[in-house]
């Protein structure tokens, strides 16, 4: 029997990744488009700077948005955002002017153009249109109003006097989180209300899977209140697709423990292991809770979900047809071989930057993909997560990816995931082959994310990290 020929099939079925097309990196290269936009400055303003903000696949589309800088006659800058569709070279030029129309000064409303030398077609945007409770959600009255509203159902009804927006994390087109410090007069001695209260607003149902989420985990708190710190749920307006929540104390995420002891070592290490360890335990608490809420989610929809992206994607890049299939092949033969866990309670999409550090405890947050699961689904996705950050933290380092560093980096990798696995396994049960099936799978996406996302910083790394995975899997099948 030979399965190290089996082992460099399923290693070369990802041959078709290891690089982007030159017409996709040109288009998240900022200094390019800044130099492009300024030739099209009508000569009354100057672009100084071009950030690209996004770029990535969406059905057959190749949505762009960057950020541009631009200083007006009298020297004052002011940011414009662009917005717009990269255009494939198969494709044609997208109709732009109609004749005779009135010309529109840079970055103006109504402003367009057309980059030939990156098949570039912008646009400039207003406001975000993907998330029209923005303006809830960061102006100081506009958030104190809205908090005036939902405290009260909530069980608070002491007086908003002020609110001090900040803004946290925000993904144009797709989520912003908006945390908002508080001032309430004094209370008439009902419960103390929180301060601060956290705002949130997605594109599309995600507020509402995370409110029905929170909401039947909250009604379990004896189950993990020992265990980890959740946020209170406090309201969820439907209609403005905001979510309002309490706070979780954080000194740090454990992704930034984890990127510091990649990098670092000793003591952080030590560190990190008792971190993980906390943070096991509190995901098997989480887990048998016996909280119900939204959908299952199936490792069979997993696995579809890659072969459609990979699909979407030789649409507009022709070499990826087919590719990856032998991999996914085999997770699908291994899968029938391995029944799943019972299902439970889940977050989906759980890593460590969802999990806070604060002292000794840990905390979890961001529950929009909540979904019932089998607890591998959690455990795998995690152990991807942290081996991202591993790698990510050697790419960083500027060494390459070969060689002793290399080797080193995954060995440590594999101790930590291995660890937090067994602390997992003396709390609760989950099967290690399913475990291996939706960490691969995991990593098999977030390499796919270099892709759709264009990131091509992160396409070299995350390929090492899967291809390490595979190769030490003993996902191989024996062969003559």
């Amino acid at each position: 029997m030979n399965t190290r020929l089996l082992d460099d099939e399923l290693v070369e079925s990802l041959s078709a990744f290891a690089a982007l097309p030159e017409w996709l990196a040109d288009g998240i290269d900022g200094a390019l488009v800044r130099r492009l936009l300024a030739e099209l400055a009508d000569g009354t303003l100057r672009v100084s700077a071009c950030t690209p903000e996004r770029l990535r696949a969406k059905g057959e589309e190749w949505l762009a948005r960057y950020r541009v800088e631009v200083v007006d006659p009298g020297g004052e800058p002011r940011d414009v955002v662009l917005i717009g569709n990269l255009w494939p070279p198969a494709t044609g030029a997208p109709p732009l002017d109609e004749p005779g129309a009135e010309p529109v000064g840079f970055g103006e409303p109504d402003w367009r153009c057309w980059l030939p030398e990156v098949r570039l077609e912008l646009r400039a945007q207003a406001h975000d249109e993907a998330l029209p409770a923005l303006p809830l959600l960061v102006e100081p009255e506009a958030a104190a109003g809205l908090l005036r509203r939902v405290l009260p159902a909530a069980g608070y009804d002491a007086a908003v006097v002020g609110c001090l927006p900040d803004v946290v994390r925000y993904k144009p087109g797709s989520r912003c989180t908006v945390v908002v410090h508080v001032d309430y007069e004094t209370s008439n001695g009902g419960p103390r209300p929180p301060s601060p209260v956290v705002l949130k607003t997605h594109q599309g149902d995600k507020g509402g899977t995370a409110w029905e989420a929170m909401s039947a985990l909250w009604e379990q708190q004896p189950a993990w209140r020992e265990a980890v710190t959740m946020a209170e749920p406090l309201a969820f307006l439907p209609e403005e697709r905001i979510l309002v929540q309490g706070p979780v104390p954080e000194r740090c995420t454990l992704k930034e423990l984890a990127r510091r002891a990649f990098t670092e070592g000793e003591p952080l290490l030590s560190e990190l292991r008792d971190e993980l360890t906390k943070t096991a335990r509190a995901l098997s608490a989480v887990h048998g809770s016996g909280a119900v809420y939204g959908r299952t989610a199936t490792l069979e929809e997993e696995i579809a979900e890659i072969h459609e992206v990979i699909d979407r994607l030789a649409h507009t890049v022709p070499k990826l047809e087919g590719a990856g299939n032998i991999l996914l092949r085999r997770l699908s033969e291994v899968a029938a071989t391995a029944p799943a866990d019972p299902v439970v309670a889940a977050h989906h999409d759980f890593r460590p930057a969802q999990v806070l550090l604060h002292e000794g405890r840990v905390g979890f947050i961001d529950f929009d993909g909540a979904s019932m699961a089998e607890p591998a689904l959690d455990v795998g996705r995690f152990r991807a997560k942290l081996r991202d950050i591993g790698i990510s933290a050697l790419a960083a380092s500027g060494q390459p990816m070969s060689g002793p560093a290399l080797a080193e980096n995954l060995r440590l990798q594999d101790e930590l995931c291995d660890h937090f696995l067994a602390a997992y396994q003396e709390n609760a049960q989950v099967s290690p082959t399913r475990v291996l099936l939706w960490e691969t799978c995991d990593l098999f996406t977030a390499m796919l994310h270099a892709w759709t996302k264009v990131r091509t910083a992160r396409l070299e790394p995350r390929l090492a990290a899967l291809r390490h995975r595979i190769a030490t899997s003993g996902l191989a099948a024996p062969r003559s």
